[in-house]
C-alpha cells in the first residue's frame, strides 16, 4: 500500500535503536524525509545513513526541554516544515511497590512523562502552522492495563494516553492528529530491540509473576496465552505507526490503539 508519505518531513525521537529505528526505516522506505533524534548521537547518525534520502541524525536528551525544541527546530530548518513526529523513547524501570525509590520516579517521569509533553509542545506548532500534522506516541500494554511490579512505568504510560487525547482535541481543528500505539511485549529476535529485557530486575519480576524460570519460558508462556499465538514484533509496531502518520489515517485522532493480538483490552 502506498501510504502517500513521499517528501513528508518527519522526526523520530528514539530512532537510533529499538522500535524507533524500525519506525524511522519504514517512514524512509515510504518516501518520507526523516530526522532521527536520539540520546546516542552516533546511533542516530548510523540509522540516518542507512535510511538515506537526506535523512540525518542528531543528539537529543528527551528530559531536556531545550534539546527537544532544538531538535524540532533543526528538522524544520532542514526540511522546511514538520508534518510527522513520533515519540518512541521510553524507560522501563521495574520494582515492587515497597522498593520504589525517588530515583525510579524521577528518571521515569522525567523521560516518559515530561519528555513526551516537551515533544508535543515543540512539534505541534510547526504542524499547526502548516495545517497538517501527525503526532504518534509509542505507549505500552502496561499503559492499558496496570502491571504488578511496574507501578511507576504503568503510571507514566497511562499519562501518555491522557496527554495524547488532550492534545488531539486541542490541535485537531488545525488538521493535526495525535494518537498512541500500545504494543504488548516485544521480545529480542533477529535485530529486534532487546533494550527492555536487558534490565535483570524486569526479567526477574516478570518471571516471578508468571511462575517461570527464565525469559525464554516467559516468552513461550505468554505467546501460548495470546489469541494469535505469537508475540508483537517491531514490524507490527512500525507498520501501524507509519499508517497513523499517513494522510490515510486522517480521521483517527485522540485514540489509543492496542497492538496485542487481542490479548489485552482495547
Amino acid at each position: 500500500m502506498d501510504l502517500q508519505l513521499k517528501d513528508h518531513a518527519a522526526i523520530v525521537f528514539g530512532g537510533g535503536g529499538g522500535i524507533g529505528c524500525h519506525i524511522a526505516r519504514v517512514l524512509g522506505a515510504e518516501g518520507a524525509r526523516v530526522a532521527i533524534a536520539d540520546r546516542d548521537e552516533a546511533a542516530a547518525c548510523r540509522e540516518a545513513e542507512r535510511i538515506g534520502g537526506g535523512a540525518f541524525g542528531m543528539a537529543c536528551d528527551l528530559s531536556d526541554r531545550s534539546q527537544v525544541r532544538a531538535a524540532v527546530d533543526r528538522t524544520v530548518e532542514r526540511f522546511g516544515r514538520l508534518q510527522i513526529c513520533v515519540q518512541s523513547v521510553g524507560l522501563t524501570l521495574a520494582n515492587y511497590l515497597p522498593d520504589i525509590s525517588d530515583r525510579d520516579v524521577d528518571i521515569t517521569f522525567s523521560v516518559n512523562m515530561r519528555g513526551s509533553l516537551w515533544v508535543a509542545q515543540a512539534a505541534v506548532e510547526p504542524m499547526r502552522q502548516g495545517g497538517y500534522g501527525r503526532l504518534v506516541f509509542i505507549g505500552s500494554g502496561s499503559g492499558m492495563k496496570g502491571s504488578a511490579g511496574l507501578s511507576v512505568y504503568s503510571a507514566s504510560k497511562f499519562f501518555i494516553r491522557g496527554l495524547a487525547q488532550a492534545v488531539g482535541l486541542e490541535v485537531g481543528p488545525a488538521g493535526v492528529t495525535c494518537n498512541v500505539v500500545c504494543p504488548s511485549d516485544v521480545y529480542p529476535e533477529g535485530d529486534a530491540p532487546a533494550q527492555t529485557w536487558q534490565d535483570p530486575t524486569l526479567v526477574r519480576i516478570s518471571c516471578e509473576k508468571e511462575g517461570v524460570a527464565d525469559l525464554d519460558e516467559l516468552r513461550r508462556k505468554r505467546i501460548a496465552k495470546n489469541p494469535l499465538r505469537r508475540a508483537c514484533t517491531v514490524q507490527d509496531v512500525a507498520s501501524l505507526t507509519a499508517f497513523l502518520c499517513s494522510p490515510l489515517a486522517g480521521f483517527i485522532n485522540a485514540q489509543t490503539i492496542g497492538l496485542n493480538g487481542g490479548g489485552l483490552p482495547t
